[in-house]
């Protein structure tokens, strides 16, 4: 399916699924931009889980960003996507976002959804340059006054 936009997305980095040995770096990623970043057993649950999916990009062997979601039957979540911020605006995001729309499409999901802090900017414009559509709002989700803005796509 076409990305709007995403014709030639330049990878400096290689995106494969996550593995066991990943969680530590991932784990670090996290807390490089997520400010309630998740504990070891949820990740674990991520790569080991068999209706979970975990993705990775490395830039040389270190972990500098991942996507992870759940899915069953024909819809999908997305978790988290992270990204180290010295990689952030190189196309790390939109290529994780890719390979996990490629990979979840592979697997019969049909349908994604996700949350988004209505401030993130950045993230808004990364799911909505993939087709996703806002359908609904969560007020005071992650705080007073700091709501989350519900996406799907298709």
């Amino acid at each position: 399916m076409p990305y709007p936009g995403l014709k030639d997305i330049r990878m400096s980095f290689d995106i494969r699924p996550a593995v066991l040995s990943d969680v530590d770096a991932i784990m670090a990623v996290e807390k490089t931009g997520i400010s309630h970043p998740w504990d070891r057993a949820s990740i674990e649950s991520l790569i080991k889980d068999g209706n979970k999916t975990a993705l990775v990009a490395l830039s040389g062997q270190d972990v500098v960003g991942y996507i992870g979601a759940s899915f069953i039957l024909d819809e999908a979540e997305i978790g988290n996507v992270c990204v180290m911020p010295g990689m952030r605006g190189k196309g790390t995001g939109s290529a994780l976002l890719k390979s996990l729309i490629e990979d979840l499409e592979s697997k019969g999901v049909s349908s994604i959804f996700l949350e988004v802090e209505d401030n993130n900017t950045t993230a808004i414009s990364l799911y909505t340059k993939f087709g996703f559509t806002k359908y609904n709002m969560r007020k005071d989700y992650y705080g007073p006054d700091r709501n989350a803005l519900l996406f799907k796509r298709p």
